[in-house]
């Protein structure tokens, strides 16, 4: 019985001392605020864990989506500051343009050419007439005087093509690296054919009789013998020396017109007066044995055989 009564005791007595330590710990917590008082701050301290866990995540998303809300603000502001940049690139664009036309009429302005009887009038590059094509589009016409047939040059005097079409205020010019026509011209002193190498951007001048090589650099201007083109206006330049064989003699030549950089061309009225293009001009006839001319009046008597 004894030892029964003994192991009874010691959980008794470990109760009623944690519960005056409980009780002792409330009196304490209500000396100092009250139970109201210790019910609040022992919920603060139970829940402030909680409380700081909940910050942790609440505050990090918090500043997400105010980070979204500055993104999107930022993506309004850049589409708007790309617009405006977009807007004076244009507005850049079209003055250099402009710049460039300028330069180019003020050089057409000095332009002398060797035909003073050529009318020349001055056309805006308007556009390309295809992807595929080199003709490119002019703001002058029949109206203008521009017909199918006359030459095109550029603000230097270089050679660009002809007028292929026209209409009553626009025109279709085709340059000579894409046009299928050859050129009559002459180069170092010898009379040859140039024709485009389609797709290339170049041009091959074949020479015909001829027993000396072309040196690279030479010079390339359009024949009198040429019936679409005024004799002297400067094509392009041999680019490096060819050697003939079998007495015919091929060369690369390189256009000295820049047709990526077009602004204003000039049309050639060629021949000056159409209406007398048909007509036979008078011919002078050297005889190359006595050095005589003969189609020729001389000290007022008509020659022997005229009529």
């Amino acid at each position: 019985m004894r030892e029964y009564r003994d192991t009874r005791t010691v959980p008794t007595l470990v109760t009623l001392v944690v519960i005056g330590f409980l009780v002792m710990t409330l009196d304490i917590r209500a000396s100092g605020g009250g139970f109201t008082g210790t019910i609040r701050d022992g919920t603060t301290r139970l829940l402030a864990p909680v409380q700081r866990v909940a910050a942790a995540i609440v505050n990090p998303l918090t500043d997400f989506m105010e980070g979204l809300a500055d993104i999107a603000d930022l993506r309004a502001e850049n589409a708007d500051l790309r617009s405006r940049l977009a807007s004076l690139q244009a507005e850049l664009a079209s003055v250099q343009d402009s710049l460039e036309r300028l330069e180019v009429l003020e050089r057409l302005n000095d332009l002398t050419l060797d035909e003073a009887d050529l009318v020349q009038t001055p056309a805006n590059v308007i556009g390309r007439t295809d992807s595929f094509d080199l003709s490119f589009r002019i703001d002058k016409g029949e109206a203008d005087g521009v017909l199918a047939g006359h030459p095109v040059i550029d603000e230097n005097g270089y050679l660009v093509g002809r007028v292929l079409s026209a209409t009553a205020h626009g025109a279709v010019v085709v340059p000579i690296v894409g046009d299928r026509e050859a050129v009559t011209v002459v180069a170092g002193g010898r009379i040859g054919s140039l024709s485009a190498i389609l797709g290339s951007g170049r041009m091959r001048l074949d020479v015909f009789d001829t027993p000396d090589p072309m040196l690279g650099g030479t010079q390339v201007v359009t024949s009198f013998q040429s019936v679409s083109f005024p004799p002297g206006i400067p094509v392009g330049e041999v680019i490096e020396t060819a050697k003939p064989v079998g007495g015919a003699l091929t060369a690369t030549v390189e256009p000295f017109a820049d047709l990526s950089r077009l602004r204003v061309v000039v049309v050639l009225t060629w021949p000056p007066d159409p209406t007398t293009a048909t007509e036979t001009p008078p011919t002078t006839l050297v005889d190359e044995e006595n050095g005589d001319r003969s189609g020729e009046a001389g000290d007022g008597q008509q020659p022997e055989g005229g009529g």
